[in-house]
């Protein structure tokens, strides 16, 4: 694909009415890229299809010295290499969000999916046909994150637990890994088409925000090991348990918000010793 421009996208349905605010909300996460072409070829692939958020989680290696030798620090060296591959992207890349963690990239979202190869039990496993759709869906009442994992490893369980369901791109068994950029275009296709898409309005009540399902998972987390019910050599096994739980559940804000309330609540009367 070097020097080669692809053809035009012909024959696909534009977004109804609200569509590129409703696009606005869809944001796609790199979660610690290691390549810059990669990088940059994702910032064309989300062009190509009209999706306009692009959100990265720095890997470690960004604050070493540049790979060319050239610049203060790896992460100008990749950014810049990066661009040359964005072409007429580069716009796209500038708008970029970049953050220090996963938890950070997600936080605002109402609901996130990511991506992964492996066997995940206990949340919704959906095709990249189902995921256009529930991410058109579910970004007409809040915005949501599609989260791609490092090139080599993917995503970790606990990156995984910060996401309310999987996706996974079927391939052939004779070859089934997938460039980062190309597994992008193929979901950025499919939430392309579900846009022109005629889709069920959505509910009344505010779907979950990212940020208080996980004020509730800190809050758990401290009542649950004084009270001594989490094993405290491997407290987080328990606690994905009841994160799956919570993401089969699919709480709205408000259902989320008395959990919390409750939990501080719990906290609170268990410091003081009362009752």
């Amino acid at each position: 694909m070097h020097g080669v421009e692809a053809a035009p996208l012909r024959g696909r349905p534009g977004p109804g009415e609200g569509g590129e605010e409703m696009l606005g909300r869809i944001r796609v996460v790199l979660h610690r890229p290691s390549s810059a072409e990669n990088l940059g070829a994702v910032a064309r692939v989300l062009k190509n299809f009209g999706l306009p958020r692009l959100a990265v989680v720095e890997p470690d290696g960004w604050s070493g010295p540049p790979r060319s030798g050239r610049g203060d620090n790896a992460r100008g060296d990749v950014l810049a290499r990066a661009r040359r591959t964005a072409r007429h992207a580069v716009d796209l890349l500038a708008r970029a969000e970049f953050h220090a963690g996963l938890g950070a990239a997600l936080a605002g979202t109402t609901w996130a999916c990511g991506t992964t190869s492996r066997e995940v039990g206990g949340r919704p496993r959906l095709s990249p046909r189902e995921l256009g759709r529930e991410v058109v869906l579910r970004s007409r009442q809040g915005p949501v994150a599609i989260v791609l994992g490092e090139e080599r490893r993917g995503l970790s369980d606990g990156e995984l637990a910060l996401c309310g369901a999987v996706c996974t791109i079927p391939t052939s068994p004779e070859y089934d890994s997938m460039n980062l950029a190309q597994a992008a275009a193929v979901l950025s296709y499919e939430v392309a088409i579900a846009s022109g898409a005629e889709v069920a309005p959505p509910p009344a009540a505010e779907p979950a925000r990212h940020r208080t399902v996980e004020a509730l998972w800190e809050e758990l987390r401290v009542l649950l090991a004084a009270s001594g019910y989490l094993n405290p050599q491997n407290p987080d096994a328990i606690l994905a348990e009841w994160r799956r739980v919570l993401a089969r559940a699919d709480p709205t804000q408000r259902e989320v918000e008395l959990l919390l309330a409750a939990a501080r609540a719990l906290g609170r009367r268990l410091r003081t010793g009362d009752g």
